[in-house]
């Protein structure tokens, strides 16, 4: 039972037994409580002199007042700390956010002997949406990008938009022999994206690479070959004589 609960129930049980002089007002004024409880504190109970029910009932409020601000506290600070690792535009983690995983589950890893992938999204030809649509536009399409990848991911997966449009997705306790699958979904999905803004529909393109992680990877290894992968994958596309041009210069809304 914690003191708050033992305030409620004690309430109804001594308050109708207070002299009328002796009524008990119940404040809300912090600083007018803890004196309350620091002048019982000090006062030593004897066979004599015994606490009395209003002297309970104030030590109860006092605790009960103590321990929701304690609560108020930790939810600010958990508040906080959500805020410090997540990207305010997306909702998914930020960099610190995903690194901060990224370093669990790769100790989890040489722990356990756990694999798994890292994937690493990046967008082609992104500031050509800002220039051609405006950076509303291309605020909406990160947040459909953003919005794609978690609906396409586990829950236990890590999604998190690195920097401006470049995403990675960490995929703990992925077998080897599902990967190629897991990857090749997510690229043609993204690929196959489509973002309605105004009268115009915008095309989104992107690069994915990936890099699988066992027990011996570490942090920088792996972000480094998955971005080599990706770096890669977006020269191939950028270059193939079938890759998008979508974004005709002079277009207007």
């Amino acid at each position: 039972m914690t003191y708050t609960d033992a305030f409620n129930e004690l309430e109804p049980l001594y308050t109708g037994s207070f002299e009328k002089d002796d009524e008990v007002k119940i404040s809300a004024d912090r600083d007018s409580l803890m004196f309350r409880l620091r002048r019982i504190a000090y006062t030593s109970p004897n066979d004599s002199k015994r606490f009395t029910d209003k002297q309970v009932l104030e030590l109860l409020e006092a605790a009960a007042l103590a321990e929701q601000t304690l609560s108020e506290q930790h939810e600010r600070i958990r508040y906080l700390e959500t805020l410090s690792i997540t990207d305010e535009l997306t909702g998914l983690l930020n960099r610190r956010g995903f690194q901060k995983e990224l370093d669990r589950t790769l100790n989890r890893a040489e722990r356990n002997g756990d694999q798994g992938v890292l994937v690493i999204c990046d967008m082609n030809h992104f500031k050509s949406i800002n220039d051609t649509y405006g950076h509303l536009a291309g605020d909406n399409v990160l947040k459909e990008v953003a919005n794609k990848l978690q609906s396409h991911c586990r829950k236990s997966d890590y999604v998190a938009r690195l920097s401006g449009d470049e995403f990675a997705v960490l995929m703990p306790n992925t077998p080897p022999t599902k990967v190629s699958a897991i990857v090749g979904k997510l690229n043609k999905v993204l690929n196959l994206l489509v973002v309605r803004w105004g009268k115009h529909e915008i095309p989104v393109s992107v690069s994915v690479g990936h890099e699988e992680y066992t027990a011996s990877s570490t942090a920088n290894q792996l972000l480094h070959q998955a971005d080599k992968a990706m770096y890669h994958s977006k020269g191939s596309k950028l270059t193939s004589p079938g890759s998008k041009n979508i974004y005709l210069e002079g277009s207007s809304f």
